[in-house]
Parts: C-alpha cells; structure tokens; sequence
C-alpha cells in the first residue's frame, strides 16, 4: 500500500472529533449543504496523520502535493473578506451546536494518507 503527502493551506479552525472521523464528516456533508445561504464560503477539510485525521471548518484552502511549491498570498484578503469569513464560520460553527469556537485563522496542515 502507498503513502500519500499533501499540505493545506487554509482559513479556517479546528472542530472537535468526538468519534471516527468520517463519522463527522458524513454529518458535515449533510448538514453545510443546509447552511448554504447564509454560509455560502464554508466547507471542511479532513487531514492530518494516517488514519487519525482531524477536521477543521474552513472557508479558504489551497492543497500543495510533496515535492511541490505554491505561492499563497493570505495579506492580500481585505479586512471585510476577513470579517465575512469569520462571521460565516462563526454561524456555521454555532448551526452545528460547536460550543467552543477558536479563534479563525490560516493554517498548514500536513496530511498522510
């Protein structure tokens, strides 16, 4: 079996995974499609070390494959897209009954797979 390596880039925090993770991420696929119209900018991304990914809600995300390079430019975001995002994921964190909301910011999240 062959090992996969990937990096993301993203806005965005992590979300507790209180089971399996495709468990959450089944319950994402469901209910983000129901808070489209006042989240449209939120999605999820599951990564992390092999067979114990975690998940964060996010709004902004880049994927970089191993051995390759992307050049992300997070300081041209203005300070209203900021706040649109942050306000989306904040909605979309509390739709979703997370009681703890980190603070959102961008993040490098290795992935193995």
């Amino acid at each position: 079996m062959g090992m996969y390596h990937s990096t993301y880039f993203a806005y965005g925090f992590r979300i507790p995974d209180d089971g399996a993770p495709w468990q959450l991420a089944e319950r994402l696929e469901a209910e983000l499609p129901k808070l489209k119209v006042q989240c449209p900018g939120v999605g999820f991304l599951q990564a992390g070390n092999y067979d114990d990914d975690m998940t964060f809600l996010t709004t902004q995300s880049d994927e970089v494959d191993l051995g390759e390079f992307k050049t992300v430019t997070p300081q041209t975001a203005t300070a209203e897209q900021y706040a649109a995002w942050d306000a989306q994921l904040m909605a979309a964190a509390t739709a979703l009954g997370i009681e703890e909301i980190p603070e959102p910011g961008w993040l490098v999240v290795p992935d193995l797979n």
